[in-house]
């Protein structure tokens, strides 16, 4: 089953709010996160307890979504409480909670410390692409967390996977070059290009446009990372993207990076094992 809050926990972040918050901290680490206002029905205790009770009341922990969202949320109001001096004890005590129902707090976040949803990456038994099977991981809990880090990571993702199976292939790595130029050396290496396939094969043009859209995905997560990823110094009136644009970034980052560490495996003759 996958990790949630248990009642007990919740009831504890409660009173904090309670404590050290106001309405405007709850608002924030809250509603910043995605979860919307809802309706409880257990009342009493004064505003902010009945203000954290109503975002909680429309939290679904029976998906992924809704439990990062309650993790963006509850590692929000353990960051507030961190500026306050006097509620080093209560931190102290909510991380214990926290860790107790499976999660972790470390630079800001409320990490699962099993993934919520599953493997993302196949890994492989060469140690050196093991690590982008946890890069994938990350970026599917950071989506709703945080949409920019999410979206620049998407196409470092690719990066990763294209330098490694590069290195392991005995091929140099373009030096300066960007995202798209590495990426066709990583194609080229693995004989992935639309020109390799042989006309005798069996749907030998849908094969090559398939490949054709790869490097057209690839191309599009650096465009995306470039407008809407971090990076970059924006202005105070920009606006990115949300958790939903996110979650399609990564999921065809590791599409396409999970395609090249196959065939990187597949053409070395070396066994894979599940995630």
């Amino acid at each position: 089953m996958s990790a949630q809050f248990s009642s007990r926990t919740l009831g504890r972040f409660e009173d904090a709010c309670s404590t050290y918050l106001v309405l405007k901290d709850i608002d924030r680490a809250l509603g910043d996160s995605g979860i919307t206002l809802g309706s409880s029905s257990k009342g009493g205790g004064g505003e902010r307890r009945t203000r954290f009770r109503d975002y909680l009341a429309s939290v679904d922990q029976g998906n992924v979504e809704g439990v990062q969202r309650l993790a963006a949320a509850l590692a929000g109001i353990l960051e507030t409480l961190e500026r306050h001096d006097n509620a080093k004890d209560a931190i102290k005590m909510l991380r214990r909670k926290t860790e107790r129902d499976g999660f972790t707090y470390e630079g800001g976040w409320l990490r699962a410390k099993r993934s919520l949803s599953g493997p993302v990456f196949v890994a492989v038994t060469v140690e050196d692409l093991q690590h982008v099977g946890e890069q994938a991981a990350d970026l599917q809990r950071l989506a709703t967390e945080s949409p920019a880090k999410t979206i620049g990571g998407a196409k470092e993702l690719v990066e990763s996977v294209c330098k490694t199976v590069l290195r392991l292939s005995g091929e140099s790595i373009p030096k300066d070059g960007d995202l798209m130029t590495l990426a066709k050396a990583t194609l080229k290496t693995l004989e992935l290009v639309p020109s390799d396939v042989d006309d005798a094969k069996k749907g030998a043009d849908v094969v090559r446009r398939c490949l054709q859209q790869l490097e057209a995905v690839v191309s599009s997560l650096g465009e995306l990372r470039n407008l809407y990823g971090t990076g970059h110094g924006r202005d105070g009136k920009w606006k990115g993207l949300g958790p939903r644009h996110a979650r399609l970034a990564v999921g065809a980052a590791i599409t396409v990076a999970q395609f090249i560490a196959d065939t990187y495996v597949e053409r070395s003759a070396l066994p894979m094992t599940g995630a």
